[in-house]
């Protein structure tokens, strides 16, 4: 009887999967509709639909405290919950675990492909282009943004605008920092679809994607802090020291990690020719989708920077070493693992939202919305700014001053120059970009963009889920939170094509045919292309290339 109700959920979820996907290619093909309901919002939607029925008819709530006991031994270490639960409530289990978003799923199951594919489909050379604004925009803005909206909703609180809900200091704090994860799934479920201009695509996904890892780290230590505070141990030199150690060995650790794997898969797929065995290859190969991820969470660093470093590293350095039908055949499979995996992180999430029926803090909730997008505000234009600051340079020659050639020629022919012409030359002559790093500049449209485009999403939430409850207000943080990402995935992801328009973004880039025209007006340099085009490199990896 048991292993029927388990086929029976297996086929209802098989099912909701494959509605899903005919309900987005009907969305795919209404422009209008698509306009400002993305994929993702729509298969939120659905789930939250799908939740709302079941919880109504089933009597779904009626065994939501049996399975919160259940849950609570299995944190405590019972390895006998099971036995707890006759067998109608063992179903019961069942389908409270399909309602609830297990966060292991999410991170081990659904997480790693998706990551994995954008890094191999990331064009690197544009990454690299930007990647000290990236770096400052997830370590910095992170940092910024987790702290400033821990500390906005530490003012509104010591206003009394929170009610009879008064959380401690350090639980605000724990709140900001999961709060500022900005959700991969969601900006690439958005911004890849509308195909926009490569520069901001990478600037938004790349500082989404290390984004989480450091908003991950802030909340761990952060948690630890706030238990130990509990429990009058806090030792808060100790904690930023151990912090500041730990982030240092995950920042250099977990990209070594990625790419030192997919150096020496490369040599061992080549030593190994197994182009006539196309099926063991091809195996082989895809997991790489898992295996770095599992093994950077041993090692304590982060997965998520190590398996996408090592999608980019596997594309230029194993990739070669493969047959030509099991390259196109891996491509092939890698985009339509992360495809699913992204529906079904969407469709669980909604899913979840009648599952867990708690208390909602409105007024928590909407401070804590507006206070995450101060918080972001607060570190995608200051650090914009200065970073725009530092690509200048002191000019020079002082003819560089007058860009209009007819003005440069009254001057020489007359001799002598206006005041209005010789104070632009002063201000000119200070500091400019130059033209060789104009395309790394972040103009205001762009920071627009950055900052309305930090979605909230399901890595926030899975935080949400590991929040201690050391006060009692682990339900609280959890609906809140889940509150926040539907209002950023459904109502700002649903706007966002409207303020690309407004913007006058680009959209309907041909990724392929810019990064051809871009390489014609620049030849790449740096220590990574260097490496890949050294003649070691070429022997003892891309045997492709010396067969």
């Amino acid at each position: 009887m048991e292993e029927h109700k388990i086929s029976v959920l297996f086929l209802a979820i098989v099912s909701l999967l494959a509605t899903v996907l005919v309900f987005a290619k009907g969305l795919h093909d209404r422009p209008k509709l698509n306009s400002f309901l993305s994929e993702p919002g729509m298969v939120l939607l659905v789930g939250i639909a799908v939740s709302l029925v079941v919880s109504f008819f089933a009597g779904f709530n009626d065994f939501v405290d049996a399975n919160e006991a259940a849950a609570a031994a299995a944190d405590a270490g019972d390895d006998n919950i099971f036995k707890m639960y006759d067998e109608n409530e063992a179903g019961e289990s069942i389908l409270k675990l399909m309602f609830s978003f297990p966060k292991e799923v999410f991170f081990f199951g659904f997480l790693p492909p998706i990551l994995f594919n954008s890094g191999y489909e990331l064009q690197r050379e544009m990454f690299f282009r930007h990647i000290k604004a990236i770096g400052a925009f997830a370590v910095i803005g992170t940092v910024i943004s987790g702290f400033s909206t821990g500390f906005i909703l530490y003012g509104v609180r010591e206003a009394g605008w929170l009610g009879d809900f008064e959380p401690a200091t350090l639980e605000l704090l724990t709140f900001g920092a999961l709060i500022a994860a900005t959700d991969t799934v969601s900006v690439l479920g958005v911004l890849k679809s509308k195909q926009v201009d490569p520069h901001l695509f990478n600037l938004v996904f790349g500082e989404s994607a290390l984004n989480d890892a450091v908003a991950l780290v802030l909340f761990n230590s952060l948690s630890k802090v706030l238990v130990e505070d509990a429990n009058n141990n806090l030792n808060l030199a100790y904690e930023a020291k151990m912090f500041a150690i730990e982030f240092s060995v995950i920042a250099v650790g977990s990209p070594a990690l990625g790419i030192i794997f997919s150096f020496f898969t490369a040599i061992i797929f080549k030593k190994m020719d197994l182009r006539k065995h196309a099926a063991i290859e091809l195996c082989l190969y895809i997991l790489l989708m898992y295996v770095p991820y599992m093994l950077a969470e041993v090692f304590h660093l982060s997965g998520i920077v190590t398996i996408f470093f090592c999608g980019m590293s596997a594309r230029r350095y194993i990739e070669p070493n493969l047959s030509f039908a099991t390259a196109k055949s891996a491509e092939a499979v890698f985009h339509a693992i992360a495809y699913l995996s992204e529906t079904c992180i969407f469709l669980c999430l909604g899913l979840s939202c009648f599952g867990y029926i708690e208390r909602f803090q409105w007024r928590f909730i909407a401070f804590g919305f507006v206070a995450s997008l101060i918080g972001r505000a607060l570190s995608i234009y200051p650090i914009s700014f200065f970073y725009n600051c530092s690509l200048k340079e002191r000019v020079t020659d002082s003819l560089l001053a007058l860009d209009d050639d007819a003005s440069l020629g009254s001057i020489q022919s007359s001799g002598s120059m206006s005041s209005s012409q010789h104070s632009a030359r002063k201000r000119q002559k200070t500091r400019s970009t130059p033209k060789r790093r104009k395309d790394r500049k972040i103009p205001p449209r762009f920071m627009h963009v950055l900052w309305f485009a930090g979605l909230r999403g399901a890595v926030a939430y899975a935080c949400a889920k590991n929040f201690p409850d050391v006060y009692g207000h682990e339900n609280d943080m959890v609906t809140s939170t889940m509150v926040i990402v539907l209002i950023n995935v459904l109502v700002m992801g649903g706007f966002t094509d409207a303020l690309l328009n407004c913007l006058q973004i680009r959209m309907g880039v041909d990724e392929k045919e810019y990064m051809k025209t871009w390489h014609k007006q620049r030849k790449l340099k740096g220590t990574f292309h260097r490496f890949g085009k050294s003649s070691y490199c070429r022997m003892s990896i891309f045997g492709a290339w010396t067969e």
